[in-house]
């Protein structure tokens, strides 16, 4: 995953409130917790370890790997005694056959030209029967243009048909979900999320003042929002929303499969 898109400060008070993704991403270590309890874990692409971080509670072990050193360096930073972080490819991964229980691998797929072969690799080191918890966008949300995603880091995103289908070749798909935001949550806070938003009034008044307050500075922003809603001003992991009814139109794609 590109620098740009990485997160810092995992562990830091005020991550969650620094930025909007921040939350959406955690969400989906959260949700893969009860997965993962006293099993051995493969983070793949694990960035700079925000998800170690979370995991490792839960796990046995955790191993997080990362083709990039600035990456794997800094998340060295976030494993305690039971976790690891090893620099290497998605698509040559340094360990053995059926070596770990359980995958991770969170907004990765959609950054690979060989996705088959990295598919291939993650069934690989997993057990028989392990499981993989994967995430990538909708492409029904995205709206890639002539098959290019907007997102200039992104080689290529899924319908959910496409994903069930290439994931299928090398797991059996035991749930296909949805992740969204709570739809009480009015004003979503991504640029594009929000330009989706209806033009009516009422919800443009809303978006006019988030916007508002959303460049007020921090600690004045984050006193209101404590004020009004009594929770930080940008979604936290508790937010969204995993289901099967959101597969078309949710922004993510999750899928939980087995190794065959």
């Amino acid at each position: 995953m590109p620098a740009e898109e990485r997160f810092t400060g995992a562990n830091s008070i005020n991550a969650g409130k620094l930025s909007p993704y921040w939350g959406e991403h955690v969400a989906r270590y959260a949700f893969a917790l009860p997965f993962l309890k006293d099993r051995t874990v493969l983070d793949i692409a694990c960035g700079t370890g925000y998800g170690i971080g979370l995991l490792e509670g839960n796990a046995r072990f955790v191993v997080g790997v990362d083709i990039s050193l600035e990456a794997a360096t800094a998340a060295k930073l976030e494993c305690s005694s039971n976790a690891a972080v090893l620099l290497g490819s998605g698509l040559a991964l340094p360990f053995s056959d059926g070596t770990f229980d359980v995958v991770t691998s969170f907004e990765t797929l959609e950054h690979l030209h060989q996705r088959s072969q990295f598919l291939e690799e993650l069934a690989r080191v997993l057990k028989s029967g392990g499981m993989l918890i994967l995430s990538t966008p909708n492409a029904n949300y995205t709206n890639p243009v002539d098959g290019k995603p907007a997102n200039p880091f992104h080689i290529f995103e899924y319908l959910p048909r496409e994903l069930h289908k290439e994931l299928s070749a090398c797991f059996e798909i035991e749930q296909f979900l949805g992740q969204s935001l709570d739809e009480t949550i009015k004003i979503p806070p991504f640029y594009d999320a929000q330009l989706k938003l209806p033009r009516g009034l009422g919800t443009q008044s809303q978006l006019f003042a988030w916007k508002v307050m959303n460049k007020l500075p921090f600690s004045i922003r984050e006193g209101l929002s404590n004020a009004i809603w009594k929770k930080p001003f940008y979604p936290t992991d508790s937010d969204y929303v995993f289901s099967e009814g959101t597969v078309e139109r949710a922004p993510v794609l999750v899928a939980i499969c087995r190794r065959k």
